[in-house]
C-alpha cells in the first residue's frame, strides 16, 4: 500500500528522530544478554529486544531506510546471534505458552521475510547464513504448541526464498528431500492439540481448517512451503512427495485405526501439491498435471465416504469431505454424484466437524456453474431433495450443532437450488421444511446468539417463499401460517435482532398476494407506524418496503381507515433524515403509484412545502436525484398539468423554477434502469404535452430539457452482466441492516405501457412538430451535435421526421 505525503512526513520524522537511537539500544541491549545469567533480567531485556525487532519491521515496511541501509551488518548480526541463541533457564514450563526468545526468534524471523520480499538485492550477501540458521532453528523445534508461532515464521521464511530469484538454494535434490523431509511432513502431521479442537472446539477447528483462518498455524505454512517449491521445481518436488504419499498411505492401510494420522497427513500433501490457485466460489482452479486427481480422489478419497460406519475414523471423513470439496471443479460430475449420497449420509455423523464438512461440501457442490449453469443438473437431484433435507434438519438436533451456520446455509442453497419445482416436490417436502425452520426461528428467537445462523435461517424461510409461490400458491398461505404466530412473537417482544428479517418477510409475504390483502394483515399495520420500530435504523428499509407493499395491495384499505396520514407522518420523518430521506420517497413514489390523486391531493402543498424547505436547507445529490424521480413519477402517473398546479398552488411559478434549477440541473445525477426511464417518459411529457414551455421565451429550457432526456438514453449501463449471482455468493450477515437476498429488490416498471422510451421519445416529438409547424426543429438544432445525432437516429428507427 502506497504512502501519501502526509505518512511519509511523519515516517520521516520518526526515522530521522528514532531510527539512531533504536539502533543503538538494540547493540546495548545485545551486549547485556550476552553479559549476564540472570533469568529475571534475561525475561525483560529479551522482552524489550522483541519489541525493538517490532518497531524495525514497522520502520521498514514501506521503503528502506537510509539509516538502516547503512547499518545493516550491525543489525544483521545482532538478529544472527538470537537465532542461535538459546538458555534452556528460559524455557517455559507451559508447553503452549511461548517462551521469550522463541517471541525474539519469531520477530526475525518476520524481519528477514520482510527484507527478501522487499530489498531482495540488499539482503542477498546475508541470505545463505540466515537460511542455514533458519534451517537449524527447524531441525531443532519441537511440536509444543508455544512454538508454533515461531515454526510457522520460518517457514515462511523459507517459503519467499523459495519462490524467489534465490531458489537455487533448494536445486539440490538432497535439501529438497531433507525439506520435505525433516521440515514439512512433521508438520503437516496431526498432532495431540489439533485432535483436542477437533472434538472440543468444532468450529474454531472448521474455520482454521476449512475457511483458512490458519494462516499462521504449521499445516497451513508447511503447505505453503510445498506451494513455494513447486513453483521452481515442480517434477522434482511432485516425484519426492508422491513418494512420501505412497509410504504413508501403505502404512495406513496396513493398521487403519492405529495409523490414520499416516493417511490424514498424506491427504494433506496431496492438497498441498496439487493445487495451484483456487477460489472460494471453485475450489481448485489451477492443479498439478503431475498429480492425478480422479485416481487418488477413486483410490484413497472415496472409500472413506463410503464407509458403512459413520463415527469411526472422524478425521480421515472431515479430511476426505474436504479433499471433495477442494476439487469439486475438477472432479466428473458423474463422480461427484456417486459420491453424493453417501456425503448426505455423513450429515448424520455425530461428529460436529464431519456434518458441517458434509454440508459445505453439498452446498457448494450446489452453487458450481459451468458456462453459467449449474454443474449438477437440478433435474438429476430431485430424487435426493427429500432425504438431503431430511438429513439437514436431522443434523440440526445433534448436540451443539442446533445453531449450526454450515448446515443452515446448506439448507438454503437445497431450496434455492430446486427453484421453481420447489412445489413440486414429492412427500411434502415444503410443508415440512416450513415447519422445522418455524420451530427452528421460535427457538433460537427466546435468545439470538448466531447471527450468520439466524441470517441463513431468513434466507431460508424467504427462498421458500420466493420459489415456492410461483410454483404454488398454496405455499404463501401456509407460510401465514406457521409464521405469524412467530412473527407476533417477535414484534410484541421486540427481538431487535429479528424485526428487520420479519419485516423483509411480511413485505415479501404481502408482495406475492393478490390484492386485497387477507385481514392477519390488516391486524399488524397500525403497530408498523409506531415510533418504537422506527427508532432502530435497521428496521428503516424493511418496514419502508412493507408499506409500500401495502399502499400497494390495500390502497383502498388504508384511505377508508384514515391510516393515510400516519403513512406521511412516517415519511416527513424520513424526509428529515440525510440518511433515510432515500426511503421517505420511496413511499411516495408508491403512493403516487397506486393511489388516486383525489385520495391525497389534499395533502399535496403539505408534501411540497417539506420537499423544497429540506431541498433549499439542506440539498444533497441524494436528496435531489430522489426528488426529480418522484416529481417524475407523479408526472407519468397523473399528469404534468397537475404537477405544475400542485406545485404552483405552494410559490407562483415553482415548477418552471423546479425544471430549470433541479431536473436540468440534477438530471445526469439519476441512476438505476427503472429511474432512468420514468425520467425520460417525465422528461417528454413536459416537453411535449405541457404548453408551458412552447412560448418563445421557454425555447433555452426546453432544449436543455430535451437534451438531458437523450444523455438519461444514450448513458451505458452500470450494472455488469453476473452481477445477482456475485451478490448471492457473497450474501450473508452484516452487523447493520442485512437484506435477504431471497426477497431480492422491489423493482417494478413504473410506466409499463412504455415498453421502448426511445420510440416514444421520438413519435411524441414527431406530433409535436407536425402541430407546430417550425417552431420546434430549431430547438432541437440548439442541441449539440452528439445528442443531436442520437435523436434523429430514434426518429429515423421510428419512421419520424421532425419538421
Amino acid at each position: 500500500m502506497e504512502m501519501d505525503q502526509e505518512e511519509a512526513n511523519e515516517l520521516k520524522y520518526v526515522l530521522d528522530t528514532f531510527a539512531v537511537p533504536l539502533t543503538e539500544l538494540m547493540t546495548v541491549t545485545t551486549a547485556s544478554i550476552q553479559q549476564t545469567n540472570d533469568v529475571a533480567a534475561l525475561k525483560q531485556m529479551l522482552s524489550c529486544v522483541r519489541l525493538i525487532c517490532r518497531m524495525f519491521y514497522s520502520l521498514n515496511y514501506h521503503v528502506l531506510p537510509e539509516v538502516f541501509e547503512d547499518r545493516m551488518n550491525e543489525w544483521f548480526s545482532h538478529f544472527q546471534f538470537f537465532l542461535g541463541y538459546n538458555n534452556p533457564a528460559l524455557n517455559e514450563s507451559d508447553p503452549e505458552k511461548e517462551s521469550c526468545i522463541d517471541g525474539v526468534k519469531s520477530a526475525i524471523c518476520e524481519n528477514i521475510n520482510l527484507y527478501i520480499e522487499k530489498n531482495e538485492e540488499e539482503f542477498e550477501p546475508f541470505l545463505p547464513q540466515f537460511a542455514s540458521s533458519v534451517w537449524s532453528l527447524l531441525a531443532g523445534a519441537s511440536q509444543a504448541p508455544g512454538q508454533d508461532h515461531l515454526v510457522a515464521s520460518a517457514m515462511r521464511f523459507l517459503t519467499t526464498v523459495a519462490k524467489s530469484i534465490h531458489h537455487k538454494l533448494f536445486a539440490d535434490p538432497q535439501v529438497l528431500k531433507q525439506v520435505i523431509e525433516g521440515i514439512v511432513i512433521p508438520n503437516l502431521q496431526v498432532r495431540e492439540e489439533d485432535e483436542e479442537l477437533f472434538d472440543m472446539n468444532w468450529v474454531e477447528y472448521v474455520r482454521r481448517d476449512m475457511e483458512g483462518s490458519d494462516s499462521d498455524t504449521r499445516r497451513r505454512m508447511a503447505c505453503e512451503l510445498v506451494k513455494g517449491l513447486m513453483q521452481h521445481y515442480p517434477s522434482e518436488v511432485t516425484n519426492l512427495c508422491s513418494t512420501y504419499v505412497s509410504a504413508m498411505l501403505e502404512e495406513g492401510a496396513r493398521d487403519p485405526a492405529k495409523n490414520w494420522k499416516s493417511k490424514d497427513c498424506a491427504v494433506y500433501l496431496v492438497v498441498a501439491l496439487t493445487v495451484k490457485g483456487q477460489t472460494a466460489a471453485h475450489g481448485a482452479t489451477q492443479t498439478n498435471e503431475l498429480v492425478g486427481i480422479v485416481d487418488f480422489f477413486t483410490s484413497s478419497v472415496l472409500p472413506e465416504l463410503e464407509s458403512v460406519h459413520l463415527n469411526t475414523l472422524p478425521v480421515l471423513k472431515a479430511d476426505s469431505l474436504k479433499f471433495a470439496t477442494t476439487f469439486r471443479s475438477q472432479l466428473p460430475v458423474e463422480l461427484l454424484m456417486k459420491a453424493l449420497p453417501f456425503v448426505v449420509k455423513l450429515l448424520g455423523a455425530e461428529s460436529n466437524v464431519v456434518h458441517s464438512y458434509a454440508a459445505i461440501c453439498i452446498e457448494r457442490m450446489l452453487v458450481m456453474k459451468e458456462n453459467g449453469k449449474p454443474r449438477i443438473p437440478p433435474h438429476e437431484l430431485v430424487s435426493y431433495m427429500q432425504p438431503l433435507l431430511t438429513a439437514l434438519f436431522q443434523a440440526l438436533d445433534l448436540p451443539e450443532s442446533a445453531e449450526n451456520e454450515y448446515v443452515v446455509k446448506c439448507i438454503m442453497r437445497t431450496i434455492s437450488f430446486a427453484g421453481t419445482s420447489l412445489g413440486g416436490l414429492p412427500g411434502d417436502v415444503v410443508q415440512f421444511s416450513l415447519n422445522k425452520l418455524g420451530a427452528r426461528l421460535a427457538e433460537v428467537a427466546k435468545n439470538p446468539r448466531q447471527p450468520t445462523f439466524n441470517h441463513y435461517l431468513f434466507e431460508c424461510i424467504s427462498a421458500i417463499v420466493r420459489f415456492g409461490s410461483t410454483s404454488d400458491s398454496s405455499i404463501v398461505a401456509s407460510c401465514e401460517n406457521v409464521l405469524f404466530p412467530i412473527f407476533q412473537g417477535i414484534l410484541e417482544q421486540d427481538v431487535a435482532e429479528f424485526t428487520p428479517y420479519v419485516f423483509q418477510l411480511l413485505s415479501q409475504l404481502a408482495e406475492v398476494r393478490q390484492p386485497p390483502l387477507p385481514a392477519a394483515y390488516s391486524a399488524i399495520f397500525p403497530a408498523l407506524l409506531a415510533p418504537v420500530f422506527w427508532e432502530q435504523p435497521a428496521n428503516v428499509p424493511a418496514l419502508v418496503r412493507l408499506l409500500q407493499a401495502y399502499l400497494e395491495k390495500s390502497s383502498e384499505e388504508i384511505v377508508q381507515s384514515s391510516k393515510l396520514e400516519g403513512v406521511l407522518g412516517v415519511f416527513q420523518k424520513l424526509i428529515a433524515s440525510r440518511s433515510h430521506d432515500h426511503e421517505g420517497f420511496f413511499i411516495l413514489n408508491t403512493l403516487v403509484e397506486f393511489l388516486p390523486l383525489n385520495s391525497f391531493s389534499k395533502y399535496l402543498q403539505t408534501i411540497w412545502s417539506l420537499l423544497c424547505q429540506r431541498l433549499m436547507a439542506s440539498r444533497t445529490a441524494k436528496y435531489a436525484r430522489s426528488f426529480v424521480v418522484f416529481c417524475c413519477m407523479f408526472i407519468c402517473k397523473h399528469g404534468t398539468e397537475a404537477m405544475a398546479e400542485s406545485l404552483d398552488s405552494v410559490q407562483s411559478g415553482l415548477f418552471l423554477n423546479i425544471l430549470q434549477g433541479v431536473f436540468v440541473q440534477d438530471a445526469e445525477k439519476i441512476s438505476g434502469k427503472e429511474e432512468e426511464k420514468v425520467c425520460v417518459v417525465a422528461f417528454t411529457k413536459v416537453l411535449c404535452e405541457w404548453t408551458g414551455l412552447h412560448p418563445p421565451q421557454m425555447a433555452s429550457l426546453w432544449t436543455s430539457l430535451l437534451s438531458a432526456a437523450v444523455t438519461l438514453i444514450e448513458r451505458p449501463e452500470v450494472q455488469a452482466a453476473g452481477e445477482e449471482e456475485l451478490e448471492f455468493e457473497e450474501m450473508g450477515y452484516t452487523a447493520a441492516f442485512a437484506p435477504l437476498h431471497n426477497v431480492g429488490k422491489r423493482e417494478k416498471d413504473p410506466v409499463p405501457e412504455v415498453s421502448d422510451v426511445t420510440a416514444y421519445l421520438a413519435q411524441s416529438l414527431g406530433r409535436l412538430c407536425n402541430s407546430h409547424p417550425g417552431q420546434f426543429m430549431p430547438r432541437v438544432q440548439q442541441m449539440a451535435e452528439l445528442q443531436q445525432r442520437a435523436l434523429l437516429g430514434y426518429c429515423s428507427a421510428q419512421g419520424v421526421q421532425l419538421r
